[in-house]
């Protein structure tokens, strides 16, 4: 098998196995290009130019470096966008490799600043509401609280435990969850597919505005894709009406409904860094 090509400024190129799984790589060709793309702490991610074209090579990171994550779950949930013209359509997967390959879409990634403008946030919206309409997968409902006590779990077990004061403040927040959960579930809104995480580097401005990486996309309230841009970025707050008259057209959305999808965000982000062994601040 031919060897990858070197990464700039040293960085690890992807395992051989993996890149054998991009079009064109297959039987043990070198790629022309590897490019190591922004995907958060959670996984690695490649942009990989070979004689068939230009893909996205996604590698799993460790296993605690993912908490809630099921691929199986991601897989339906992503597909399901792609076909509708809303993500990249998925060429391959290798789940023993923890492999996913993806087309490579042209485009400029989001800033925080463009969740401050109404006309960004009013095209976030639109592409929301096309996603909230789609027919969900067969996947089970979001659950917050069962998350929450995953992610209490996996912090519990940590090797160094976290500290004690750390837990109880986490715990509590645990408890203060469910009022949240509640406050959106009596809305009686259907549930919709639901991305689930909407940070700037899973928004690409391109052709059309593409959503990326669906590891946290569930079968839940749509209220909740509104939340995760408060939660995220609370400066969008004097713009978040552009997002919500185009996400939910003709639908009033009571002010303590957001403001609880967007506290259910915080508390769960808290616990997952916590679950990750990381520094948090409370929500």
């Amino acid at each position: 098998m031919a060897p990858p090509v070197p990464l700039a400024n040293g960085l690890k190129p992807p395992p051989a196995a993996a890149l054998a799984c991009v079009p064109g790589l297959e039987g043990g060709a070198a790629p022309r290009c590897v490019v190591p793309l922004p995907d958060g702490t959670v996984n690695d991610v490649y942009r990989v130019d070979t004689a068939d074209g230009r893909f996205v090579l996604r590698v799993d990171g460790a296993a605690w470096r993912r908490p809630g994550v099921d691929r199986e779950r991601e897989a339906l949930l992503h597909a399901a966008a792609a076909d509708a013209g809303l993500a990249p359509r998925i060429l391959r997967r290798c789940p023993p490799l923890g492999v996913l390959v993806t087309e490579y879409l042209p485009g400029t990634m989001w800033s925080p600043q463009d969740f401050t403008r109404e006309p960004q946030l009013a095209r976030l919206g639109e592409r929301l509401a096309r996603l909230h309409a789609l027919a969900i997968p067969p996947v089970a409902p979001f659950d917050p609280l069962g998350l929450a006590d995953a992610y209490l779990l996996a912090a519990r077990r940590r090797r160094p435990a976290p500290e004690p004061a750390a837990v109880a403040q986490a715990e509590a927040v645990r408890g203060r969850l469910a009022a949240a959960v509640e406050r959106v579930a009596a809305a009686g809104r259907p549930a919709a597919l639901a991305h689930g995480d909407l940070i700037h580097t899973n928004l690409l401005q391109g052709a059309r505005l593409w959503l990326l990486d669906f590891e946290y996309a569930q079968r839940a309230d749509p209220l909740y894709d509104a939340g995760c841009v408060l939660a995220y970025y609370p400066a969008a707050r004097g713009a978040i009406g552009a997002l919500l008259a185009a996400a939910f057209p003709g639908r009033q959305v009571a002010a303590v409904e957001l403001e609880a999808a967007a506290a259910v965000h915080r508390a769960l982000g808290g616990l997952w860094h916590l679950a990750r062994g990381e520094p948090a601040e409370p929500p």
